[in-house]
């Protein structure tokens, strides 16, 4: 990954995230480039049996990421960023993450005869509100509670997903309108939840661009496998950034 190109991306403004190519922010295709490197790990280090175990591994990370930016600060209703407060953040964290193991557990196991999307009636809750009684905390427990609550989901997450088989992995699935499979749904698990890190950042004041620290998180994966991956998909990544930045103001 040449350094120009991480200085570029980098530099992007806010306002230079939001600029839509191909029908989606720019922000989105960074968090796209984020997810390629993570399946570049799992290519290049990981027996195809323990796939799901690795990919999930990412998530794992992100979430103790977040545990570390978070502990001992008490201010869930004061940091925010818009309309949304830090808590409002963490309650969609949550949410996201039990509906993010429901669609992948019901597009790895369904039958062929029914539908890729997964029927409204098997997701736990919407994408803003976790589940009540069980999660109700999230609405004024203390940080620490709020971040229990999100490691219980995270831990739900593993405990369902680990047991999937490789060959499920290459299934279809329905993210949104777009159609992909199993692996970049699960992939994306731990991708939100770097984005949810951004976010906070974001929300606390630390001083970085947002640009900046994704591409921060793509270079440290880019680290795990650039050792073990074949150069022509170091080039090949290398490449899609490059496009990123071309496609920058």
């Amino acid at each position: 990954m040449q350094r120009s190109t991480i200085a570029a991306l980098g530099g992007l403004s806010d306002d230079a995230l939001r600029r839509r190519i191909a029908g989606h922010p720019l922000q989105l295709h960074l968090y796209a480039a984020l997810r390629r490197e993570q399946r570049a790990v799992v290519a290049a280090s990981a027996p195809r049996e323990r796939e799901p175990m690795m990919i999930l591994a990412f998530a794992r990370s992100a979430y103790r990421e977040l545990v570390a930016l978070l502990v001992g600060r008490d201010v869930l209703d004061s940091a925010r960023d818009g309309e949304w407060t830090l808590r409002d953040l963490m309650s969609h964290a949550i949410a996201v993450e039990l509906r993010y193991c429901e669609q992948v557990v019901w597009s790895a196991q369904r039958r062929s005869d029914e539908p890729l999307e997964i029927p409204a009636e098997r997701l736990p809750c919407d994408r803003l509100t976790p589940p009540l009684p069980e999660f109700a905390e999230a609405t004024d427990g203390a940080t620490t509670r709020v971040l229990e609550l999100l490691g219980r989901a995270r831990l739900r997450t593993d405990e369902r997903l680990a047991d999937i088989p490789a060959a499920s992995l290459d299934r279809p699935s329905l993210w949104g309108n777009t159609q992909v499979d199993v692996r970049e749904r699960m992939h994306q698990i731990g991708a939100h939840l770097i984005e949810v890190v951004v976010q906070a950042e974001k929300m606390l004041a630390i001083d970085d661009s947002e640009a900046r620290r994704i591409v921060r998180r793509i270079a440290a994966v880019r680290g795990m496998h650039e050792g073990l991956s074949d150069p022509r998909e170091i080039k090949r990544l290398d490449m899609e950034l490059e496009q990123l930045v071309r496609a920058g103001p």
